[in-house]
């Protein structure tokens, strides 16, 4: 008698007798094989199998199973019959609920057996997968590790999130009860946001890392409130400082400064200011005006320029415009963003007709929260432009018609400065009872934060000791 190829199943010969216990032989292998079901994986026979009962043999076998590890045996007639497997057979087992696929020389579990799964459109693992979170995963722990060079890997893993282009959003979102409470990543450009948000609807920015510089920015201030850096590029930004004493409707020239940090542009300027609390806001009436920044303080990459005020504002450096050349909004949630500024030029921030209140030119292609640097600080960065002549009051005369007052500034000059008398003050040296007029005063010999101021004066004794006696004299060093 012979038998199929692959099931083994015993062939009915030609006139063979009793066919029928041939055919019914068969039929019962068939039926023990087919839907392959086995109760559980046993290393010895049950005390009381049921006819029809499967079970898988692993090792080490023993009594009626022994020697039969890998196959099924199958209760049949009072009797066990052995199945032997073949590779690509699959038992489902039922007291584990898993199936095992035989590979050939042992039974493994059919999942891991899988090599690809391409093209999947759902997937979920512990949860239900839809349109909206093709992927969906509900666990207590994911474990992704890296496959080892001994097993033929790199020893590295390296996550990869990508989105379409710049202006999209590549992030990782983390929820409380389904509320969003912090998210990291690409968040509407190429630069690297950490925002947080104490209801998932109102959301702060809490670091910002700039794609092009790696500067760190903390636009919602560091934990003691205190700025992380300054960002600003422009001086003065709160209009506190009033040096030159302006008031009312200020008119200027132009180049002409009024405020510190602002002068008016090529048409000149007119202007008017109100002081709140903690602010000024500046009114253009006429003209323009420009906030200028020393070149040193301009590196490569984009700017962005915001304010809260109405005037429409440009950027450019030297004769030329660099982004726009016409003038365009430039509010908090909106910016105007400028890229292409060259490195070390002096630059310029001009606003037409409208007002003008906490203006903020920083590195990066957005706006962070406004920059207000203490007072002392900014009466200091405006000093290095422009400050009075206080407390040079000594001096020697060096010539029939100099006298030399040797002093130091309040703070160093940004570059040698002029020496400006005001138009209200009269300036006179006194040598002994001896009173003269100060026909003109320059600088010499600035280093750093002192030097000498020349007085031109009228004849007087060589060598006589003088002082100055009305202040009016203003050093500027202004760009």
């Amino acid at each position: 008698m012979t038998e199929t190829i692959h099931l083994a199943l015993p062939r009915i010969d030609a006139a063979q007798a009793q066919k029928h216990v041939t055919h019914n032989e068969a039929l019962a292998l068939l039926d023990a094989m087919t839907q392959l079901a086995v109760i559980e994986k046993r290393t010895f026979p049950p005390t009381a199998p049921a006819e029809g009962d499967r079970y898988l043999v692993i090792a080490t076998a023993t009594g009626a199973f022994a020697g039969k590890e890998q196959n099924v045996a199958v209760r049949l007639a009072g009797g066990w019959v052995f199945l032997t497997p073949k590779a690509g057979w699959l038992a489902y087992v039922e007291a584990e609920q898993t199936t095992l696929l035989y590979d050939g020389s042992a039974w493994v579990d059919a999942g891991l057996a899988l090599r690809e799964l391409q093209t999947l459109a759902l997937l979920g693992l512990g949860a239900t997968a839809d349109s909206a979170n093709p992927l969906s995963v509900k666990a207590n722990a994911v474990l992704f590790a890296a496959r080892t060079i001994a097993e033929g890997g790199a020893g590295d893993l390296r996550v990869k999130l990508v989105k379409e282009a710049a202006g999209h959003t590549v992030s990782q979102l983390y929820q409380s009860n389904w509320s969003g409470r912090a998210e990291t990543g690409l968040i509407g450009d190429d630069d690297f946001h950490v925002k947080v948000s104490a209801d998932g609807t109102t959301w702060r920015e809490a670091l910002i890392v700039d794609r092009a510089t790696g500067r760190v920015a903390f636009p919602s201030g560091t934990g003691d409130g205190a700025p992380a850096a300054f960002r600003n590029r422009l001086r003065n930004v709160a209009f506190a400082v009033n040096q030159r004493a302006v008031s009312g409707t200020v008119t200027l020239a132009a180049g002409q400064y009024g405020h510190d940090g602002v002068k008016a542009g090529a048409a000149g300027a007119s202007y008017t200011f109100s002081v709140s609390e903690i602010d000024t806001t500046l009114s253009v009436t006429a003209g323009s005006l420009i906030l200028p920044i020393e070149a040193v303080l301009i590196e490569g990459g984009a700017y962005a320029l915001a304010h809260d005020g109405t005037a429409q504002a440009r950027v450019w450096q030297g004769t030329g415009y660099a982004g726009l050349g016409a003038y365009a909004p430039a509010t908090r949630s909106a910016p105007l963003v400028v890229a292409g500024l060259t490195t070390g030029a002096q630059t310029n921030v001009e606003f037409s007709a409208g007002t003008i209140l906490r203006p903020q030119f920083e590195p990066g292609g957005y706006a962070t929260g406004f920059e207000r640097r203490p007072p002392g600080v900014e009466s200091a960065v405006c000093q290095r432009y422009y400050q009075p002549i206080i407390g040079w009051c000594g001096g020697w005369q060096v010539s029939s018609t100099q006298l030399s007052v040797a002093g130091a500034f309040a703070v160093p000059m940004r570059a040698a400065p002029t020496v400006m008398i005001t138009t209200s003050a009269t300036i006179i040296v006194q040598f002994g009872w001896s009173f003269q007029t100060a026909l003109a005063i320059t600088a010499a010999g600035v280093n750093g934060s002192g030097g000498y101021l020349d007085i031109t004066t009228t004849t007087a004794s060589m060598g006589s000791l003088g002082s100055i006696r009305d202040l009016g004299i203003f050093a500027s060093a202004e760009i």
